[in-house]
């Protein structure tokens, strides 16, 4: 009768030891300029004391200045899939982002088992893109003033030849 009674509440309430899983990463703070790629590394551990399951790792890059962040734009693969870890277990998960905004960013993993409603995040790493100037205004007064003073002695050339060919 006991044996019956122990089958149907592991039945009804399922064994609570869970696998807990832990997201840390390699740095804190990294700092880069526009265009720049920049690595994000990061390990997820399952400190619980059962298997995990299909885990899913997903990367997020957050504006802490009003600055539109488009993930699509930032890496093209922000969902990694990680294989069931067992207890004690680490999988590394890595990330190429190409900075594209000018701004201040947190950029932070989040792990969550297949098919389940709870998640682990790492903390945030603090990631500081600097602009970058793209033209160059030196030497540009010389070239601004030199063509078109040629194009001019260039027409003034050629209108001359034509009229003393006339």
């Amino acid at each position: 009768m006991r044996l019956l009674l122990a089958a149907m509440v592991l039945a009804l309430f399922p064994a609570t030891a869970s696998a807990t899983v832990e997201v840390a990463v390699s740095e804190s703070r990294i700092t880069g300029t526009v265009g720049q790629y920049l690595n994000i590394r990061s390990t997820v551990t399952n400190t619980g004391s059962s298997p995990t399951g299909k885990l899913i790792a997903h990367l997020n890059v957050a504006s802490l200045n009003d600055v539109y962040v488009d993930l699509e734009d930032w890496t093209a693969a922000p969902t990694q899939s990680l294989p069931p870890l067992g207890p004690g277990e680490r999988a590394e998960v890595s990330w190429d982002i190409q900075a594209v905004n000018a701004g201040v960013f947190n950029v932070y993993a989040v792990v969550l088992p297949n098919g389940s409603e709870s998640l682990s995040a790492s903390p945030p790493i603090h990631v500081e893109v600097a602009g970058r100037r793209t033209l160059s205004a030196g030497g540009a007064l010389p070239i601004a003033l030199i063509v078109p003073i040629l194009l001019g002695i260039a027409v003034y050339a050629v209108r001359r030849r034509l009229r003393d060919t006339a």
